[in-house]
């Protein structure tokens, strides 16, 4: 079920602050702004364990099967494991990390899309990398989401043949998604 962000309650001058309306207000934002687990603000960051095949000149969403964490349940490893699906409306911080096995031909290139459609200022792009190296490219952007939209990492390659992505430990595809305000 989405959550909503909280919002600190008014009173008139000469209330006083009672324990009840602490919690409701101070408290639940303290929560929301520095807690854990679905107190804090939602956040996710997945990123790819084992390789994926990408076709030749052809964007392709990323796979993210392993989850470092996930407040809010946006993400699956086992339906749509490329989406993160929003459930708190807001502007959200996205960062993307595109890397694929090494290969001396083509380029390489990645993404962030929102509902399938590029987010403007995404993109991009970099050279191959070596035939003995990995090449890989990060990029971040910021989108106002609403509950139920979808944000993706995608991967382009243009080597002339299928060509996998690399899942080293500090060499993968990754995605993180922060919420920032409403």
């Amino acid at each position: 079920m989405p959550r909503t962000v909280p919002v600190i309650g008014t009173q008139t001058p000469g209330n006083y602050l009672t324990g009840a309306l602490w919690t409701a207000s101070v408290k639940a934002m303290s929560d929301w702004l520095l807690g854990s687990g679905t107190n804090g603000v939602p956040r996710f960051r997945g990123r790819q364990a084992s390789v994926q095949s990408i076709a030749d000149n052809t964007w392709t969403p990323l796979t993210l099967d392993t989850e470092d964490y996930d407040s809010d349940n946006g993400h699956s490893t086992s339906t749509n494991t490329s989406r993160y699906t929003v459930q708190v409306a807001g502007t959200y911080a996205i960062t993307g990390m595109v890397s694929f096995a090494a290969n001396a031909t083509g380029n390489r290139a990645g993404r962030i899309t929102v509902n399938g459609t590029a987010v403007p200022g995404s993109f991009v792009k970099g050279l191959a990398a070596t035939a003995t190296h990995s090449s890989g490219a990060a990029f971040h952007a910021q989108a106002v989401l609403a509950v139920g939209d979808y944000i993706e990492l995608q991967g382009l390659q243009t080597s002339g043949g299928a060509l996998n992505t690399s899942s080293a430990t500090d060499v993968a595809c990754a995605m993180g998604v922060w919420w920032l305000a409403s």
